[in-house]
């Protein structure tokens, strides 16, 4: 599979900003905690697509971390796969940007633990 080109600093550009912008609009209570999570932008997932044509499609992960014991800590990363969401938001018409937007807030509510549901309950 031919993977499409960008201007890869660009959309970096534009991502970290969106990131930047999401997490100083957050509640108080929460922006500390989630400044802490480090931002990966990287631009397809790792296994894209050679290994696996499926991983073309996967705009972001939240990538935790186990403790000594088996245990997940807090110390996971977000990834956001720049080149995964351009794609898809030409395919489907979408806002690049608002699609970063989307993905951090939703990656960033499985780091706090969250499940779907309480991610939508919260607004993010």
């Amino acid at each position: 599979m031919k993977l499409p080109r960008y201007e890869w600093a660009r959309l970096q550009g534009q991502a970290e900003e969106e990131v930047r912008a999401c997490l100083q609009e957050l509640p108080d209570e929460l922006r500390s905690a989630a400044e802490s999570v480090p931002v990966l932008y990287r631009k397809y997932h790792p296994n894209a697509p050679h290994i696996d044509p499926e991983a073309m499609y996967i705009l972001g992960e939240y990538i935790a971390q186990e403790d000594a014991l088996g245990g997940m800590d807090e110390s996971g990363v977000i990834a956001l796969y720049l080149g995964a969401i351009a794609w898809y938001c030409e395919d489907e018409k979408l806002v690049f940007v608002e699609e970063i937007r989307t993905t951090f807030l939703h990656e960033l509510g499985h780091h706090f633990g969250w499940d779907e549901a309480e991610v939508e309950e919260r607004g993010l």
